[in-house]
């Protein structure tokens, strides 16, 4: 958290979402960063056409979710950057930055590996986490979010990956002649979900802390056990529990 780091990670957004945002949402006019880096490259907008730039759009459109090309690039060229799945993070970001714009979701989603059938917990589980990010967004942290849109509908050829990842809520059969599609466990997920418009306060939805009973059994299995290896672990625990392994 250097200012030096985050300045370049200001320019990364910049480059990505306020080549268009800025103007759009602020002044007409692109990001300091793209002018200070670009500045032979992008024209002069007069007055006149900044206030014609400035308000043009209803809402502010929002794709989200993983980059299939990001692996091509060669590791000098990323600049240390990861790939990341923290949506409410990007959301208020862009809330801060751009005046607390009504923002629709219109194409969000992880992928899983192209093997995974109709029973997909791992894709119900990016799912789970972009939606309650989203809600957490809207609910704790003021950003005017209207709309969510799932990507896809049905597995697909994606790009430069092809047929080794999944991002559909429909299983397709590609071996098929026929393409046969099958729904999978997201879509039941997805379904019920919307029929209750979010996470309603049931027993099963709520965080839970606490500790466990002193005499509850903790350990560690491994399919490899060296006789000769002891191992010795105390375990101090609230309500004065002293156990020893």
């Amino acid at each position: 958290m250097t200012e030096k780091n985050i300045k370049e990670c200001q320019k990364s957004l910049d480059f990505v979402l306020g080549w268009f945002a800025k103007p759009i949402f602020i002044d007409g006019d692109y990001p300091e960063s793209m002018r200070s880096n670009l500045s032979s490259l992008l024209p002069e907008f007069s007055e006149a056409e900044k206030k014609y730039i400035k308000g043009t759009a209803d809402f502010f459109a929002l794709s989200f979710g993983a980059t299939l090309s990001f692996q091509l690039l060669d590791s000098h060229m990323k600049f240390q950057q990861l790939e990341s799945i923290s949506l409410r993070q990007l959301l208020y970001w862009i809330s801060s930055e751009y005046n607390n714009p009504k923002i629709f979701i219109v194409e969000n989603s992880w992928f899983v590996s192209g093997s995974t059938k109709r029973d997909d917990a791992k894709y119900i589980y990016y799912l789970k986490k972009f939606i309650m990010e989203t809600l957490k967004a809207i609910r704790y942290d003021g950003v005017n979010v209207f709309g969510y849109t799932v990507w896809s509908l049905l597995d697909g050829f994606e790009w430069h990956r092809g047929y080794s990842i999944r991002r559909g809520l429909f299983y397709v059969d590609f071996q098929s002649h026929d393409k046969k599609l099958m729904p999978k466990s997201s879509v039941l997920f997805y379904q019920k979900l919307i029929e209750k418009n979010g996470f309603p306060p049931l027993p099963e939805n709520q965080p839970i802390e606490g500790v466990f009973p002193c005499g509850f059994a903790w350990g560690i299995v491994d399919n490899y056990i060296q006789v000769s290896l002891v191992v010795k672990l105390t375990a101090l625990q609230p309500n004065h529990c002293t156990r020893s392994y």
